[in-house]
């Protein structure tokens, strides 16, 4: 708010990934954003050789497209020989046996972004640790609830990309709990960089579920302090975890 004015969601958006240093992500396509994540989860080993990939719509849900675009996506890796289609019971899409590396145009942008992947961590890092300040001061034992629901529902899912539905959830409603006007702005930035994630093993997001145990732990006791340092561990995570601190 400036003098008694809402800013709109749109030039919030704008001050915060715009010119100087505007992400090349932002000038991919949707497909292309989909190519890429694949690709690099590949790349780092994230999706081994051989594996299955889960169903055009769940990929659609874990990286927030349409259904359109990831299977134009996968048809387009196909093409390519990254994956193969396998009919039949037990047939699905997979990784390829020998993957070729290819020198892709969209995984190119999103190396490009490392800049405007470490601001976004760096604006999350700070807006995550004061809404989880307010959320634990304003949390409910039925919020809670809702909230332990949600880690229950991520360690049931079968790979990340279901899991990131009610980890992306989970984010939202804590930022509901904080009350807060900045919430919009907050959302903004924690959206932008949801699409620079790539898909993980299941198994290595243990971690980060633990951390949200002890972050709704911290909000039944209304301790704030120890809210807002669970959510700084949370999110300074990213910095090693992300596709630009691994080792293809």
């Amino acid at each position: 708010m400036v003098a008694g004015r809402t800013i709109p969601a749109a030039d919030v958006e704008r001050a915060l990934f715009a010119a100087p240093g505007a992400a090349e992500v932002t000038r991919l396509s949707a497909v292309e954003t989909v190519r890429a994540r694949i690709l690099l989860s590949i790349e780092h080993a994230l999706l081994s050789p051989g594996s299955r990939l889960p169903r055009t719509e769940l990929i659609a849900a874990g990286l927030e497209v349409s259904a359109i675009t990831a299977r134009r996506a996968l048809e387009s890796l196909v093409a390519d020989g990254v994956l193969v289609r396998r009919p039949g019971r037990g047939g699905g899409t997979f990784v390829a046996d020998a993957p070729p590396r290819l020198h892709d145009a969209s995984v190119s942008a999103y190396r490009a972004d490392g800049q405007a992947i470490h601001r976004l961590i760096d604006q999350r890092s700070l807006m995550e640790s004061a809404i989880a300040h307010a959320a634990a001061l304003r949390a409910t034992p039925e919020q809670c609830d809702e909230l332990d629901a949600l880690i229950l529902q991520s360690q049931r899912a079968a790979d990340w990309m279901e899991h990131h539905v009610p980890d992306a959830r989970f984010h939202h409603l804590v930022a509901e709990m904080s009350g807060l006007p900045e919430v919009p702005s907050y959302l903004s930035g924690y959206e932008a960089l949801i699409k620079y994630f790539v898909p993980y093993p299941q198994e290595r997001l243990e971690g980060g579920r633990d951390e949200h145990r002890a972050l709704v732990a911290a909000f039944r006791a209304h301790d704030p302090i120890a809210a807002v340092a669970v959510t700084r561990a949370h999110v300074d995570a990213l910095r090693r975890e992300m596709f630009l601190a691994l080792e293809p």
